[in-house]
């Protein structure tokens, strides 16, 4: 078989520098992030519909999280519990000094949180939070 040869004109620049590698891999770094901000942004597994409040905070320490859901659940660290238990968890806890936070449903009654709250002090725990999310600002 004969082959032919093409005639190529050999440009100054020499070879084309192909950028679909680079392009490739600059859209695989931009979708990474854009997955790992949204799995940073998100909280525990228990679906908990809080409260607004403008003056919320974001709170950094050593601490407890009790989640109580619409349906009267507790969790105490994403395991599910009972008041009793709580107590029981609390009382082992040696650490007095951790910050409890309560995380209730925004439609859970106002004794329930309180009976917790109470709980929660009960066993010495003098640092405690309920949990909101930051509202928007009022003009």
């Amino acid at each position: 078989m004969r082959f032919r040869k093409e005639n190529r004109k050999k440009s100054g620049l020499g070879s084309a520098l192909d950028i679909t590698p680079i392009v490739d891999t600059v859209f695989n770094l931009l979708i990474f992030f854009a997955l790992s901000l949204s799995f940073a942004a998100t909280s525990g597994g228990i679906n908990v519909k809080l409260p607004k409040a403008a003056s919320a905070e974001p709170v950094k320490a050593e601490q407890l999280t009790i989640n109580l859901t619409e349906d009267g659940k507790l969790y105490v660290n994403d395991k599910t519990t009972t008041l009793d238990g709580i107590s029981e968890t609390l009382r082992k806890n040696q650490n007095k000094e951790s910050l409890v936070i309560i995380r209730a449903d925004d439609s859970v009654p106002h004794g329930k949180v309180v009976e917790l709250m109470d709980t929660v002090r009960t066993q010495g725990f003098t640092k405690l939070a309920i949990a909101v999310v930051q509202s928007p600002e009022k003009k």
